[in-house]
């Protein structure tokens, strides 16, 4: 109906009006709107008659003091009117028959005669509500004042501002003066000082609201702090008494606090309806993410507040949504879809406006790419309420949809999908999809988590998590230390691995750790305290649990460093040298081995498809290949020329032998596992030879068995290998 005032569509408009102004569910709120858009359009004289005939309706109903509410709103936005004018003045009689001063305020406002409706509701809403004690603020100079007297036959009021008093009439007191509460802060400072402190102790709040009168109803922290400190609160209690008062504020339902630093007050004298909370909010929506949270937010606390949802607010948010939806509709699908499901979470909690469609089915009907329109979708309960529409618009092929979306669905959803898929008969469809899940980490990394927190499903085969763990630490570790990981894409994977990780208390991590062997724990740790992105709290509790379940492994160490299995020593060249076996693994082998199960399983029967078991069989293969290479690299320590001594045979280095009884002298070089290479006798240092060796000065005897012959060999020098 706006629209119609704003156009000027009198008629159209009239048969409308008839029809609202009789509904019970009609807003009264939009219906002054209405007509204050008919009175700035085109004519106060088109808007009264719809007005009066509102109030001649809306009177046989309704209280006395509602009717006169509503008729003074009336009078106000649709100019002064005869019919209404009459209306009013007879609600007031009815209203105040009690008052022997009513026909004397009456005629002193001037409502009976020809003076502005708006100076004469002024006067008789200021001197009906008026009696002696109460306080004033001058309009002029902004001192306050109180009513001392009044004389209820003459129509007068004594007034006294500081020394002086002076005697006016009804008119008179509303053109000079504005009501001010008892404890407006500037009635207190200048009238009442003692009542300062007793309210900064005893009620907090309405010292503030007081003060906030004063500054225009808004105020911010830093300013309060400066009109109150010190002169009412002490400067050092300020911050104690600021919390304890900021805490009843947020309670308070005449008070809007925002902000942060500063927090910001602002004071509503009548007290703010939830739509008036929540209207600014939805207007500065500027994201469908954003749109959401104000639709939940007015939902739930309509609900907790217990009052009833406004079909004027539900009318304005949905018809926001539909205009959204239509300008993205063709560009960009995707956002238009969003739009409309959030149209589709509405109508869960309350009825739509008549005419109102539900577009999220009609849109996904239309779609080219479903799934591509699920991959924007970024809130889950929307993302859910999709997935239940995929089953009414495509009932015959959205298993296959599902299965394609599991892969890249949200880990909060896949549990959802996984259950229809089963409930659906596509049990070794979704085996099948798993598998190509765990081959390919990185690119599944939502549904990979869901497979780590445990699928609902109990016919789906338990993921391996023994396995699953160490790649999601070197997962994570590696896009931390990439300068060209995308900050969106780091962000991602470190909440879903830190979610994942800790899920349930961190149950499935301490059962992992629980059921290993302490050599394998004290690996787990070392990758643990490498890894980078899992945030200090869940970097911290992964740790805790290792050292409580295996706390054998943080006792002092007695093993000789050159015996620990928990250390493997290297050089740069052979840690480089096992990296890059890693990364082919990693990102060569695997990924074409993910290819590989996806081409085999698309031939069709699993139970008899050879070429898909043989590519399990090898994803098995690879995958405790990288394992063990994870594993190896996080036992690596680098030694380097400063590590080695040549005071005796160790890591690093390099030993003469000379034959006892004659011959040519032998040259070993000792170093570790990766740098071996026996055709130039470089040895592992964990070789039984170089066990014999190890701490042998020069000048010592060992018998070696060399070349099929046990020999005595005398050191002749030891020198640094890595020099």
């Amino acid at each position: 109906m706006r629209g119609m005032a704003e156009r000027g569509e009198t008629q159209a408009l009239e048969d409308r009006w008839l029809v609202a102004i009789e509904s019970p569910d009609a807003d009264r709120g939009e219906l002054l709107d209405v007509l204050a858009a008919l009175a700035r359009n085109t004519s106060p004289e088109n808007a009264a008659p719809l007005g009066w005939m509102w109030l001649t309706s809306y009177r046989e109903k309704a209280k006395v003091q509602d009717a006169l509410a509503l008729g003074r709103d009336l009078l106000l936005i649709c100019g002064d009117n005869t019919d209404l004018r009459n209306d009013v003045l007879d609600l007031y009689r009815k209203a105040y028959a009690d008052r022997p001063d009513i026909e004397p305020l009456i005629e002193a406002s001037g409502l009976a005669g020809g003076r502005s409706p708006r100076r004469a509701l002024r006067t008789l809403d200021i001197c009906l509500n008026l009696s002696v004690g109460d306080f004033l603020i001058d309009r002029s100079t902004d001192k306050p004042a109180q009513v001392v007297a009044a004389d209820t036959t003459a129509c007068t009021y004594t007034v006294r501002a500081g020394q002086r008093e002076e005697i006016l009439d009804p008119d008179a007191l509303a053109l000079a003066y504005d009501p001010a509460d008892p404890n407006d802060f500037r009635v207190l400072t200048q009238l009442r000082p003692d009542r300062l402190a007793e309210l900064a102790e005893s009620d907090p709040t309405a010292l503030i609201i007081g003060l906030l009168r004063t500054h225009h109803r808004r105020i911010d922290s830093d300013h309060l702090e400066l009109a109150l400190c010190p002169r009412v609160i002490p400067t050092d209690k300020w911050a104690g008494w600021w919390s304890k008062a900021k805490t009843a504020l947020r309670r308070h339902r005449n008070v809007v606090v925002e902000g942060r630093n500063p927090v910001i007050l602002t004071y509503h004298a009548a007290g703010q309806s939830l739509e008036e909370e929540m209207e600014p909010q939805w207007a500065q929506a500027d994201s469908a993410t954003k749109r959401l949270a104000v639709a939940e937010t007015y939902f739930r606390e309509a609900k907790a507040r217990k009052v009833q949802v406004q079909p004027g607010m539900v009318r304005r948010m949905v018809e926001t949504l539909r205009q959204k939806v239509e300008a993205s509709r063709k560009g960009s699908p995707a956002h238009a879809l969003t739009e409309a499901l959030i149209i589709d979470r509405i109508a869960e909690n309350a009825p739509l406006p008549e005419g109102a469609a539900r577009l999220a089915a009609d849109i996904l009907a239309g779609a080219a790419d479903t799934v591509r329109l699920f991959n924007r979708i970024k809130d889950t309960r929307l993302y859910t309420h999709a997935l239940e529409l995929v089953r009414q618009v495509f009932p015959d092929r959205w298993p296959d949809l599902y299965l394609k979306l599991l892969t890249k669905a949200p880990t909060e959803a896949c549990d959802a999908i996984a259950k229809a898929l089963h409930e659906g008969g596509r049990l070794d469809d979704l085996r099948r999809t798993a598998d190509a899940i765990l081959a390919d980490l990185g690119s599944h990394l939502d549904a990979a988590c869901w497979l780590w927190e445990g699928p609902s499903v109990p016919e789906l085969e338990p993921v391996p998590r023994r396995e699953l763990l160490p790649r999601l630490l070197e997962y994570l570790h590696s896009l931390a230390l990439s300068d060209n990981t995308p900050a969106d894409l780091l962000r991602n994977a470190r909440a879903r691995i830190r979610a994942a990780l800790s899920h349930d208390n961190y149950a499935h991590f301490r059962e992992i750790i629980t059921g290993m062997e302490a050599g394998m724990a004290s690996t787990v740790y070392r990758t643990v305290d490498r890894a980078q992105g899992l945030g200090q709290v869940v970097h911290s509790t992964l740790l805790k649990i290792i050292r409580e379940t295996h706390p054998s492994l943080f006792t002092k160490a007695r093993t000789d460093p050159w015996l620990d299995d928990n250390i493997i020593f290297c050089t740069s060249q052979g840690m480089q040298k096992q990296e890059a076996e890693l990364n082919h693994l990693q990102y060569v082998k695997i990924p074409e081995n993910a290819k590989a199960i996806g081409e085999a399983a698309s031939h069709g029967d699993l139970s008899e498809n050879s070429e898909f078991k043989f590519a399990l069989e090898e994803r098995d293969l690879l995958q405790a290949r990288l394992l063990r290479a994870q594993q190896d690299l996080a036992r690596a320590r680098l030694i380097t020329a400063n590590d080695v001594s040549t005071h005796e045979v160790g890591i690093g280095t390099k030993v003469t032998l000379a034959p006892v009884a004659g011959g040519e002298p032998l040259v070993f070089t000792i170093l570790g596992p990766w740098e071996a290479d026996g055709e130039k006798r470089i040895y592992n240092y964990r070789a039984p030879m170089c066990a014999r060796l190890k701490g042998l000065k020069v000048g010592d005897t060992v018998k070696l068995e060399l070349d099929d012959a046990e020999r005595e060999y005398r050191v002749q020098t030891i020198a640094n290998s890595l020099e």
